[in-house]
């Protein structure tokens, strides 16, 4: 009955995320999922499409590779009304989750604001919000909110996000990537090469780096 149960949660994961990826790439004259992201509340909306299906993704993810998990209680109610009536607690997840994942999900949250034209102090307020509708809304029917992932992630993710944000500006300098910058461009900052549906050169097109003509 496990098994089974982790076969169909492995496939709805993957009907989820190939189903998002075909709302990303659209068959239009830009490629681009999201057309009105001039301003905050257009670059929250943006960062929400990325926050919400990943984070999800990985929650499912995470579950099944727990055998004993209890998936009838996923999430509850009562651990939404805990979540929301007592202070966040310092969490005692395993390192590499508090340490890896949560800068890396913070990254992509920063990235989504800082890649839309965002400067850098709303990406990073934009990556702190993200982090707390995380803590309080996504995850808070699991578990209870944890300070120290809502400090780590902004922080760290922004840290981490600005420096992949100032790396894709170098590689793109001469309006031109190479496989291995295209590579590094979608393990580092996957979302963005969504945005374009794998079109590179509207990538370089889109941050004014190619003057007449896509190459």
């Amino acid at each position: 009955m496990a098994n089974l149960k982790r076969k169909i949660a492995f496939i709805i994961l993957l009907l989820y995320i190939f189903g998002n990826l075909g709302a990303q790439i659209r068959p239009d004259s830009t490629g681009i999922w999201f057309k009105n992201v001039n301003s905050f509340p257009g670059r929250f909306a943006y960062s929400q499409a990325i926050l919400w299906p990943s984070s999800i993704a990985g929650h499912i993810g995470l579950y099944i590779l727990k055998d004993d998990f209890d998936w009838s209680r996923a999430v509850t109610w009562s651990m939404y009304k805990q979540s929301f009536s007592m202070l966040p607690r310092l969490d005692k997840d395993h390192w590499s989750w508090n340490y890896e994942v949560h800068p890396m999900m913070g990254s992509f949250s920063y990235l989504a604001y800082r890649n839309r034209g965002a400067a850098i102090w709303e990406s990073f307020t934009g990556s702190a919000l993200n982090s707390v509708i995380y803590e309080y809304i996504i995850a808070g029917g699991t578990q209870p909110p944890s300070w120290n992932d809502m400090v780590i992630t902004p922080i760290s993710g922004s840290l981490v996000g600005e420096g992949l944000f100032q790396m894709k500006k170098y590689f793109l300098r001469d309006n031109y990537l190479t496989i291995f910058e295209k590579i590094l461009i979608s393990v580092s900052d996957p979302f963005e090469v969504l945005y374009f549906g794998f079109n590179f050169n509207k990538m370089i097109h889109y941050h004014g780096l190619a003057q007449t003509r896509f190459r």
